[in-house]
């Protein structure tokens, strides 16, 4: 069976040619569907191909947030493409900012409903032919082992359900004629379990099948990388990027201008919700709690406080779904991610960056370390306010769920770069607009 070529793109890719796809439509509205007295007509070349690729921009920001490039190929025509029109509508404000900014006239509506008319519909229509295209052509797999561990990676990656198709073979297969097998089903990806000898993987990779580990499996279709699944071997491979000092420079200068604009930006808001949590429970406003950050030194984390006064006289607990010491007026801080505000400070002072794994208490870590012996990778980079963890699953609570964060937070360490905290950052604004943690 001859092998098809597979579109699954990663989001960058997505986001470069969806960019050009409502640039393109902006350009081509103005230059061939609108009067002579359209306002962009006016400008110069140049500046209208910026206010397009600028358009783009705004599409590509506001689609992130509200989910339009989220990898659910389940997801209904009629959603994907409410997401895509609400996505050129919504970037038509900045289109429409910048050139009021700049050129003190306003675009005329009748071209701002013909962009995004166009921009929407081609942005769809990429989509959809993509998902499609994903959804027609699946992922032929064979893993060489079975059980549990099978059952596990299924279910991790049941996001892509839709693009993989799961094949086994029998011990007489895999001790005999592999290969003729991978080609008679046209298998696309051979699962080996760390360790094994029982594939002859230079045979394999030169028929053209993709030998993958499970760590490698999981990283890439399930974006998360299980502890039980890496072992020394792995963290000696790992290519901590953000530790280069130019990228940790810019990061830094990241984080700086990210939380004395936040703080700016926010200070009403903590001026209300002080007074509130000071009307609701007292005081005092802020908490203060050690938390372990860069490479597990303790450090000070400051919180609006959520919690009744003296809620853990009896030591440290682990937070829950229904926290009953949790405050009125807390549950709403915390449901809106306000309490989180004050952590800005931190950033500031260098103890944390706007995003990274998320910091444990000291007391908590003590119980973790010891069922999850590779807890202590997490503490690699600074730690964040917001992070993969966090946008992808929710508080943890016991020895389990944190294991589940565990292995968000590994694939953020291995993985770390700007456009992912980029992603971090917009996803963590679509978490705030469904009230969601």
């Amino acid at each position: 069976m001859n092998r098809k070529e597979h579109w699954r793109l990663s989001k960058l890719t997505k986001f470069v040619v969806c960019q050009f796809l409502a640039a393109g439509a902006c350009l081509m509205v103005i230059l061939f569907y609108s009067p002579l007295s359209e306002t962009l007509l006016q400008v110069n070349r140049e500046r209208l191909v910026l206010y397009s690729m600028l358009y783009g921009l705004s599409c590509l920001l506001v689609g992130e947030v509200i989910g339009l490039f989220a990898n659910n190929y389940r997801e209904l025509l009629w959603k994907r493409l409410a997401l895509s029109f609400a996505s050129a509508t919504l970037g038509s404000l900045g289109l429409i900012l910048a050139v009021w900014t700049i050129e003190f006239e306003f675009v005329g509506r009748l071209a701002i409903f013909k962009i995004v008319a166009a921009a929407s519909f081609a942005v769809f229509l990429f989509l959809n032919f993509v998902s499609g295209l994903n959804r027609g052509n699946p992922w032929r797999v064979l893993p060489i082992f079975k059980g549990r561990a099978l059952s596990k990676v299924k279910h991790g990656v049941s996001n892509y359900a839709d693009q993989i198709d799961w094949f086994e073979c029998d011990e007489d297969v895999l001790q005999g004629n592999l290969l003729g097998f991978t080609k008679a089903k046209g298998i696309d990806i051979v699962i080996v379990d760390d360790g094994s000898n029982r594939a002859d993987v230079m045979g394999l990779l030169s028929s053209g099948v993709r030998v993958m580990g499970v760590a490698a499996f999981w990283e890439t279709f399930g974006q998360k990388i299980p502890h039980a699944e890496i072992d020394k071997s792995w963290l000696t491979k790992l290519d901590l990027r953000q530790r280069d000092p130019l990228i940790r420079r810019i990061k830094r200068l990241t984080d700086l201008f990210v939380s004395f604009s936040a703080l700016i930006l926010t200070l009403p808001i903590l001026l209300f919700c002080s007074v509130a949590i000071v009307v609701d429970s007292g005081f005092p406003i802020f908490f203060k709690q050690t938390r372990s950050g860069f490479l597990g030194r303790p450090y000070v984390l400051y919180k609006l406080r959520t919690m009744k006064k003296n809620s853990e006289s009896k030591g440290a607990q682990w937070a829950k779904d229904r926290d009953e010491r949790i405050t009125i007026v807390g549950r709403f801080l915390r449901k809106t991610r306000i309490d989180e505000i004050p952590q800005f400070w931190n950033v500031i002072k260098g103890e944390m960056s706007v995003v990274g794994p998320r910091p444990e208490r000291p007391e908590l870590e003590q119980e973790i370390t010891q069922k999850l012996p590779y807890w202590n990778c997490r503490y690699l980079l600074k730690p964040g306010i917001t992070g993969w963890a966090q946008i992808k699953y929710k508080y943890a609570f016991d020895i389990e769920s944190s294991d589940e964060k565990l292995s968000y937070d590994l694939f953020y360490v291995k993985n770390a770069s700007f456009f992912l905290d980029l992603e971090i950052i917009l996803s963590t604004l679509r978490s705030l607009m469904k009230g969601s943690r």
